[in-house]
């Protein structure tokens, strides 16, 4: 194995695999370092008696024909993993509620003024409103290349476009919270039963962005295979002449000459190594990156406590159930169904609380029937979670700081799992247990246990006024030849927010190492631009 490479990238998710990919190509050795035994970070995947499961995704985003992430996977080869268009996308089941939002959003509204005529026209603006945001997101596109990445010249004409197109979002942007929800949907509409098919969301913008993706067809549901599919291709991608990627090599410290990173040291089965660099991308989670690994001198003053303060995703608790049955035998759709209590408030709904959290239920069989044996099915239900929860799930540290899993954890998980899922035998299938072979439960300890990120979190920080303002959010660092990859690179999640960070923290490494092949990406990708508009 070679010791010197002119780069090193930490973690094998999809933004460390397209970066991989993307910095070979440019014709850059490569090293990929990744702690676990498998490829793909979020989007592994597992597999339990011929069952496949995803552990991760919802939904696509920007992954339909002109979206950034087809774009991207594009410029490696037309032979990249194609998405499912979603039809039917989300249905909401309260008590009060069976509604239905498809890729023709104007049937949900003629539903609600139905349903609720004295409302016809905060609806029907409601809706218009939508429609217009949604015309101003098929221009984000225009934003993917950072701020970071471009010249002196052109980083005046790019925040006056940037202007241009948020100013539209500027009059919903002020409204989050829960009274700050209400009060923006008021606007609209008074009727509570009718603001409650928006009782999960944070803010405004969430309740009203859904919909506007749908206005564009912006929902899709992972390859044939299952989400794994990604990561798996992207490996191939990777100039395997020029990258090498090792698995169970945890990266432990950094070597330095002066004020740049030389060297990276990390641990494979119990033995250390060290190899030599020239530049490296953290597309790892940024609170180990900073507490763990950088010496405290390049820590910016006060990250932890602006990091403590942001605003962040949740982790979950994910269960996964394999059916002795067809899960559409069993009235489950292609849709994902959000079950909501309405007693619950906005906060309790993403609480983790298992009574009073909202459950996202999705039945993946029912459009890929080559993730379980022939006559069987799966379902995957989400509920968000914390890593407080009940003592950090009934685990003990141990002497290095690493959760340990306890009796009383294993009865914890399946004691949430229960009540998960009596909560969606009563409202979808009365008869569901009756048709469960076996289920897997993961909580916050197993997401922070196979990714390392900060409390198990499924996508970073958040995106909002807050986290802009504390620009929590960055690519560069004190160091000059270390870059921030991955989910922490941007405020956001998902794949679209890993392909964009994959994709301009390799521009910022080019930038330095070649301008030649910095500017021969860039032009790849406007041509791609080009093609698609």
């Amino acid at each position: 194995m070679s010791e010197e490479f002119d780069v090193t990238i930490i973690g094998s998710g999809v933004s460390g695999l397209l970066s991989a990919a993307l910095l070979s190509r440019s014709g850059m050795k490569v090293l990929l370092l990744e702690k676990h035994y498998l490829i793909g970070g979020y989007l592994q995947g597992f597999e339990r008696r011929d069952f496949v499961f995803d552990t991760a995704i919802h939904w696509l985003n920007q992954y339909n024909e002109k979206g950034t992430v087809t774009r991207v996977f594009k410029m490696l080869g037309e032979d990249f993993p194609k998405p499912q268009l979603m039809k039917r996308i989300q249905r909401h089941i309260s008590n009060h509620h069976d509604y239905l939002l498809t890729n023709n959003p104007d049937e949900l509204r003629d539903r609600l003024i139905r349903d609720f005529p004295h409302e016809q026209s905060g609806i029907t603006r409601f809706f218009k409103v939508a429609k217009r945001i949604a015309k101003v997101s098929l221009r984000f596109p225009e934003f993917f290349q950072s701020v970071e990445t471009k010249s002196s010249l052109e980083i005046p004409f790019f925040r006056m476009k940037q202007l241009g197109i948020i100013y539209p979002l500027i009059p919903y942007a002020m409204y989050s919270g829960d009274d700050g929800v209400k009060k923006g949907l008021s606007k609209f509409f008074k009727d509570p039963k009718l603001q409650e098919l928006f009782c999960t969301e944070r803010d405004l913008l969430s309740c009203i962005f859904p919909i506007a993706w749908a206005y564009n067809s912006d929902y899709q549901n992972p390859p044939i295979g299952g989400s794994q599919v990604i990561p798996g291709w992207l490996e191939k991608q990777v100039d395997s002449k020029l990258c090498d990627i090792r698995l169970n090599s945890e990266v432990i410290g950094f070597e330095f000459d002066s004020d740049r990173i030389s060297g990276v040291r990390y641990k494979n089965r119990a033995k250390e190594y060290l190899v030599k660099t020239k530049y490296v991308i953290a597309a790892c989670d940024v609170d180990l990156l900073y507490r763990k690994l950088v010496p405290a001198e390049f820590v910016p003053k006060k990250f932890f406590e602006t990091l403590s303060d942001s605003e962040m995703y949740s982790s979950s608790v994910t269960i996964s159930v394999a059916l002795d049955c067809p899960a559409e035998s069993l009235g489950f759709g292609h849709e994902l169904t959000l079950i909501c209590e309405e007693s619950s408030t906005r906060d309790e709904h993403s609480s983790g609380d298992p009574r009073k959290s909202a459950i996202s239920v999705l039945a993946p069989t029912v459009r890929d029937r080559t993730l379980s044996p022939e006559g069987k099915g799966i379902l995957t239900l989400y509920v968000p979670a914390w890593m407080d929860y009940m003592n950090n799930w009934e685990t003990k540290k141990n002497a290095k700081g690493d959760f340990v899993r306890t009796e009383a954890y294993k009865k914890l998980k399946d004691d949430f799992a229960q009540v998960i899922l009596d909560r969606v035998s009563e409202r979808m299938c009365p008869d569901l247990r009756n048709h469960i072979l076996f289920y897997e439960v993961a909580t916050p300890v197993t997401y922070y246990r196979y990714t390392g990120n900060k409390n198990g979190t499924m996508m970073g920080t958040r995106p909002g006024k807050k986290n802009m303002q504390s620009k929590i959010a960055h690519y560069r660092t004190l160091i000059e030849n270390l870059v921030i990859g991955g989910q922490w690179a941007e405020l956001g999640g998902g794949v679209p927010i890993a392909v964009k960070t994959a994709f301009n923290a390799s521009l910022i490494i080019l930038k330095k190492w070649d301008k030649t092949k910095f500017q021969k990406l860039l032009n790849a990708y406007k041509k791609e631009m080009k093609l698609n508009s």
